[in-house]
């Protein structure tokens, strides 16, 4: 994987188009540092993401002090808190899956996700769908034979780019079954999208999943792609992920978030801003918040009506 000293790309395209995204690595690279944190309110539970890192990493992050330079290098102003925030929110509804009796499960932009590995025991028999570019495809597989990290034969990993090909038609290729009570997540999908890419994308969620299936996704505050902010951190942010070749393209207004849903069917169910997470994953035992959450986006549970 090219995380951890990437270039900086010359050509300020879409990088993702041509290349494994960076982002999808600083987000592994966030999750496998978390998995060691002795802090509790600091540590997830992604073991599989550390199997990932380059050699040489995997030694620094059992080093307590080259996890915190890591941490800061990796998720700068708040993104790491966010990371973490985000993957223990969304595992946790994985493991409300089997109660709620879904069908099948459908991941958007999955990256490096894990989840179809580290809940396979609870999912069982349960498909995992993956759609992503074919680049962060080819080298997730890649890193997953390498390091001997077995892939549950109930994950299909389906190579797709969001702004060309038909999401139907790759799904209906790999067997995906419409209708079906579906979890559908887009984990840092949305923000990259053109909005006519994001639009369609929700359409197609409503047509393929059939009533109760749950919708997890996490978006960007749109008072932040229109430059309103006067936060050093998010603006500073936003500068760097322009350098990766990533920037975002898509956002919601947090207060029009609910009648969004409504367009596609949905209902909301739950909706948590950084502070709202802040309370939940960062509040210590005599009721102090011990960390601060960048303030750039949000996260957001529907159900299909």
């Amino acid at each position: 994987m090219d995380a951890f000293g990437a270039e900086k790309e010359k050509d300020m395209g879409r990088r993702i188009e041509s290349k494994p995204s960076q982002t999808a690595d600083i987000t592994c690279g966030c999750r496998a540092i978390s998995n060691f944190e002795s802090n509790l309110l600091y540590k997830s539970n992604d073991w599989v993401a550390p199997k990932l890192l380059p050699r040489k990493f995997q030694i620094l992050i059992h080093i307590p002090f080259a996890r915190f330079i890591l941490s800061k290098l990796l998720g700068r102003r708040g993104m790491y808190e966010w990371i973490i925030a985000r993957t223990k929110y969304i595992d946790s509804v994985f493991q409300q899956v089997s109660q709620e009796k879904i069908d099948q499960i459908l991941i958007f932009g999955a990256g490096f996700d894990s989840r179809g590995v580290r809940f396979h025991e609870l999912l069982g028999n349960i498909k995992v769908f993956e759609l992503d570019a074919p680049t962060t495809q080819e080298m997730k597989i890649k890193q997953f034979r390498l390091r001997d990290i077995e892939m549950p034969s109930s994950i299909i990993l389906i190579p797709i780019n969001f702004e060309k090909d038909s999401i139907s038609a790759k799904l209906n290729e790999s067997g995906f079954i419409s209708g079906k009570k579906t979890l559908v997540v887009l984990e840092g999908v949305l923000q990259y999208l053109k909005p006519e890419a994001a639009y369609e994308t929700l359409k197609v969620v409503k047509n393929i999943v059939g009533a109760g299936s749950w919708l997890v996704f996490d978006y960007a505050h749109a008072s932040v792609l229109r430059k309103e902010t006067q936060i050093s951190t998010d603006i500073a942010m936003m500068k760097e992920l322009n350098m990766f070749g990533e920037s975002w393209q898509f956002a919601l207004d947090e207060s029009q978030v609910e009648s969004f849903l409504n367009k596609y069917d949905f209902e909301l169910l739950d909706h948590k801003g950084p502070k709202e997470l802040e309370e939940i994953y960062f509040n210590s035992a005599n009721g102090i918040i011990r960390a601060k959450i960048n303030g750039t986006q949000s996260i957001v549970k529907a159900k299909r009506k």
